[in-house]
This record gives C-alpha cells, sequence and structure tokens, in this order.
C-alpha cells in the first residue's frame, strides 16, 4: 500500500512496529494516554506502547479502556480540526470535570488494580502552554519526572515543557 492509496485512512491500521513496543524487563507502572491508536497503554519508563496482554486485565476492562480511548480522541480530532469546535473541544480535554477526564480518571484507577497507573493530561504544548504549578484536580505539588509533572495522589501527569 503506497501513500498515494486514496483509500489509506479506510483501510485498518498495521500492527505496531516491534521497535515501539516496550521492552522493559522489569514491571514499570504504566500511563493511560490518548495517541490515536487502538491501544492507548505506554510504559511509563520508556514511553512505549506496553502489550495489554502483559497486564492481565479483564475483558471488562479491556472494553473500558477501548471506550474510552475512542471517547477521547473524539475530542483530540476536534481540537486538531482547528475550526469551530477547536475551542470548545479544548477546554474539555484541560477541564478536571469535563466527561472525558473523569471518565479517563476512572478507567485509569481501575487500571490501576493490575499494574500502577498515571493518567497524562492533555496539553497543548505549543507557545501558549503554561505548566501547573500543583495538581489541576487536588491542588497537591507536582513531583517531576522523566515523562513530566507528577501528582502522586491523583497520578496524573502534566507536561513539563511546551
Amino acid at each position: 500500500m503506497s501513500s498515494s492509496d486514496p483509500y489509506k485512512r479506510l483501510r485498518p491500521q498495521p500492527a505496531t512496529s516491534p521497535d515501539e513496543i516496550c521492552a522493559c524487563t522489569e514491571q514499570p507502572p504504566v500511563i493511560l494516554r490518548s495517541v490515536l491508536s487502538p491501544n492507548p497503554i505506554a510504559c511509563f519508563a520508556c514511553n512505549l506502547e506496553v502489550p495489554p496482554e502483559r497486564l492481565g486485565f479483564p475483558r471488562q476492562l479491556a472494553e473500558a479502556i477501548a471506550a474510552w480511548a475512542s471517547f477521547h480522541d473524539c475530542f483530540y480530532l476536534l481540537w486538531l480540526d482547528s475550526a469551530e469546535f477547536e475551542e470548545w473541544a479544548k477546554a474539555q480535554l484541560e477541564s478536571p470535570t469535563s466527561p472525558v477526564n473523569r471518565r479517563g480518571l476512572g478507567v485509569a484507577s481501575e487500571l490501576n488494580q493490575h499494574r500502577k497507573c498515571y493518567y497524562w493530561w492533555f496539553a497543548t504544548c505549543d507557545e501558549s502552554y503554561v505548566p501547573p504549578d500543583s495538581c489541576l484536580l487536588c491542588g497537591g505539588q507536582l513531583g517531576s519526572s522523566p515523562r513530566g509533572r507528577v501528582c502522586q495522589s491523583c497520578r496524573v501527569i502534566f507536561a513539563d515543557q511546551p
């Protein structure tokens, strides 16, 4: 299939390349984040995709993770579209009380029962982005990590730079 394939967007996604799959030998925490792919689970240590079977969670949780990723992607794609819904979608993705973040935090909490899990908070990361000084959920202090600013209480990661 060439890049000039006019039907490319209608075809199934290829399997994740082996070099994009986590190879960590320990069991580091995971991150629930949407990257417009079917599997929104990444390794906290290497930031690569973690195959869900490594975590061994039940089918019901797999369905909830997939549903959340699809729901999140609706907002994310509206934001990326940069048209009439961009600001509304951005507000939804940034709001601690929006349905997309409430659902994501709930799914991350369920996933946390199988492996320590953090929720990646949406950030535009453009020149206007200012990293939060405290957690947007609880107001608590953020610690630093290789992945960004972390609230250990809420298990949320915020980008630390634009």
